[in-house]
């Protein structure tokens, strides 16, 4: 199995725990700041997947609606 990396996102990543490190001075501190912010991403992430679905499933069947009346 192939393991897909999106490298900007990967340096971005190690650029913001940088950053926080050198605010924090403490690893445990931006241990958690980084929890937080990848668990707001996990949850805006599945937000726009199940947004994204609902907008083509409508799209799908203001087609298929379409299609039925043209074939009527």
């Amino acid at each position: 199995m192939k393991i897909k990396i999106n490298w900007k996102m990967f340096l971005a990543l190690f650029i913001v725990i940088g950053g926080l490190y050198f605010i924090t001075r403490n690893l445990w501190v931006t241990a958690g700041i980084m929890i937080i912010i990848l668990l707001i991403d996990g949850f805006l992430r599945e937000y726009d997947h199940k947004k994204r679905g609902e907008k083509q499933a409508d799209e799908i069947l203001k087609r298929i609606k379409e299609d039925d009346k043209d074939t009527i």
